[in-house]
């Protein structure tokens, strides 16, 4: 709690361990599994998989600002703690935060490779998913799981969601925004996993990242300029999801289903929203349902803040019933240890949303009592 207000973050990182899938893939698997290394021409770690080399930043940014787990002196004891739960907890105690949902970063691109063998990207998820379990073990009424799902078989993505929030007590379920196999959120390939959101009453969380994975993204025209990849990757890539799972008609077909667009600035959701809406009042295309584009999105979606100073025109086009927080320590953009502080003292913002901003609408989200 902070100036009087619970917290909820939406979307706070973690970062997992070296030894990760080494310790936590399932035997038959532990010879395949994933490790993440380190090299003197990149600034960040990578992963290395099937022989290849997965994720990190360009050699031209190494040792600059865009690794993505801050280097100063605020996070200096979280690194030497090799950021366990211990340090994850201190932090949200400097931060104000009562609850937290994990996410993570090295695993925001581990399944980002689409000739990984189904059966393995599963088994990845798991062994994540399994550590995540024990990471959150350290106080689980405060630190909260988000799953990592292989869609490489979608069946497989669905046992793991289940398992997870049923066996493992996780809050949701996050992806890529970026799809696989070129196949668009509404493709009826992932109606099972909708369905099974459904029944589970819990959400999946669209997190996209500039410089992992080998699937199209939409900086990849930058090459290796990561300025402007990071610039494009977090909101283009959710704005095109956003579209896609609203325009899609995902939203129609599955009226339960509650979505949530992480870490991608909250700033075009309004317009965004216009351009949907104009585009069927206009009629120049088709309905997708019974709704308009804006109304499946104040009934389904949810999109995260910081403390953006666009924010209250965001909340008077919108509305405040939509709008989570998130810190996104302890990553470069984070505002750490004052994130908070920022958010509360943001002009323009009356307690009323704020409350709804900080806690009401993601305890709905995600579920939490």
């Amino acid at each position: 709690m902070k100036g009087g207000f619970k917290i909820i973050d939406s979307d706070m990182h973690l970062r997992e361990p070296a030894d990760l899938w080494e310790k936590y893939m399932e035997p038959e698997w532990r010879d395949r599994a994933p490790k993440i290394i380190s090299s003197p021409s990149r600034s960040s770690a990578m992963v290395l998989l099937e022989g290849r080399i997965l994720g990190g930043y360009p050699p031209a940014y190494r040792g600059g600002i865009f690794d993505a787990t801050r280097i100063d002196a605020e996070i200096a004891e979280a690194r030497a703690r090799g950021f366990d739960a211990a340090s994850q907890l201190k932090a949200m105690d400097r931060e104000g935060l009562d609850i937290a949902v994990m996410y993570p970063s090295i695993g925001l691109g581990i399944m980002m490779r689409e000739e990984i063998a189904p059966k393995l990207a599963a088994a990845i998820a798991r062994a994540y998913n399994n550590w995540l379990y024990d990471f959150c073990r350290a106080d689980p009424k405060r630190l909260k799981g988000a799953a990592m799902i292989s869609l490489h078989d979608v069946t497989e993505g669905v046992k793991e969601a289940q398992r997870t929030v049923t066996k493992l007590g996780f809050v949701g379920v996050f992806a890529r925004p970026e799809p696989l196999r070129s196949l668009p959120w509404h493709s009826r390939y992932y109606d099972t996993l909708w369905a099974a959101l459904e029944e589970l009453g819990v959400p999946i969380g669209f997190h996209s990242a500039a410089a992992s994975g080998e699937l199209p993204q939409i900086g990849d025209r930058f090459g290796d300029n990561l300025l402007l990849r990071h610039v494009c990757a977090h909101p283009m890539e959710n704005m095109l999801a956003m579209v896609d799972v609203i325009g899609g008609g995902v939203l129609e077909r599955h009226p339960k289903l509650k979505v949530a667009f992480l870490e991608c600035y909250s700033g075009w959701v309004s317009f965004l929203l216009h351009r949907m809406d104009n585009a069927v009042e206009k009629g120049r295309h088709p309905l997708i349902g019974k709704l308009k584009p804006s109304e499946y999105f104040k009934r389904q979606c949810w999109i995260s803040t910081e403390a953006e100073k666009e924010l209250p025109m965001i909340v008077e086009l919108v509305g405040d019933d939509n709008i989570v927080y998130s810190t996104d320590y302890p990553h470069g953009d984070s505002e750490y240890p004052r994130a908070v502080e920022e958010f509360l003292e943001m002009p323009g913002i009356s307690a009323r949303t704020k409350k709804k901003i900080l806690w009401d609408n993601c305890a709905r989200l995600y579920a939490i009592q």
